[in-house]
């Protein structure tokens, strides 16, 4: 979110498990901070990210466990889409079965993933 609601701040970021559109996200969650969508179209509206994905400036890793339950796989499949759309490139890597925090000796794969994603274009 940060690197499209303040481009050229940032030269490289990483997303992981990220919330694209608060209207997939959790209703219990959700809506005892934003109301319903229809109670509150414009807050759900300035909160998508897809909306600001032109100014996207850096480099943007997104990374997503495809089993994730807290942040469904659809937001990143969302933001991915709509970035081609708008001709924005993007990284992208998924960590098949994984839930919303990759376990395991996973795990040192993603810290090393984002340690040489950092390096390289910092």
């Amino acid at each position: 979110g940060l690197m499209t609601r303040t481009p050229g701040k940032y030269k490289a970021g990483v997303a992981g498990g990220a919330v694209i559109d608060w209207s997939y996200y959790e209703i219990m969650y959700t809506e005892r901070y934003m109301d319903t969508p229809g109670e509150n179209p414009d807050g759900y509206t300035k909160s998508d990210l897809k909306n600001y994905i032109n100014s996207l400036e850096g480099k943007l890793l997104m990374i997503h466990g495809t089993s994730d339950d807290v942040v469904v796989w659809q937001h990143t499949m969302m933001y991915v889409k709509k970035c081609v759309e708008s001709k924005k490139q993007l990284d992208y890597f998924m960590y098949p079965g994984h839930l919303h925090n990759v376990t395991g000796k996973d795990r040192v794969h993603l810290m090393q993933k984002i340690t040489d994603y950092f390096n390289q274009n910092l």
